[in-house]
């Protein structure tokens, strides 16, 4: 059986938070990097935004990694 909705979203916050730490980026300047707003950024590392796989997609390249690491289970 596969994670749930909740897990997924508590991974991904946890996993964008620590990548884009690790990439010397404050949450403002990925989100004017992936074209969102900070805000938005904001909500995903706290666990409460809904982002789309196309959101996804741009915020991990701005961080120069995988798709799959902002996804991968803790």
């Amino acid at each position: 059986m596969g994670r749930s909705f909740t897990a997924v979203q508590r991974d991904l916050a946890r996993n964008l938070r620590l990548a884009r730490k690790r990439a010397g980026l404050s949450q403002e300047a990925l989100a004017l990097n992936a074209d969102v707003d900070r805000t938005y950024v904001s909500q995903i590392e706290r666990g409460v935004g809904n982002p789309s796989v196309r959101v996804v997609t741009k915020l991990s390249q701005c961080l120069g990694i995988d798709l799959s690491e902002l996804m991968k289970a803790n």
